[in-house]
């Protein structure tokens, strides 16, 4: 049987260091907001802006 690929879908980008590649994770977390419920949502906020601060 063969699996439907998601033509939305991609792979998403491993850094060198192990780390989810800076526009992968953002985008993630961003999809995630959309579909968490509000307290795991404002989590991922909390998680998105310390990543912009490394930046």
């Amino acid at each position: 049987m063969k699996k439907e690929i998601d033509i939305n879908s991609r792979t998403l980008k491993w850094e060198q260091n192990g780390e989810l590649a800076h526009k992968d994770l953002s985008e993630l977390i961003e999809r995630l907001k959309n579909v968490e419920s509000e307290h795991t949502s404002s989590e991922l906020s909390r998680l998105g802006e310390k990543l912009n601060i490394k930046d």
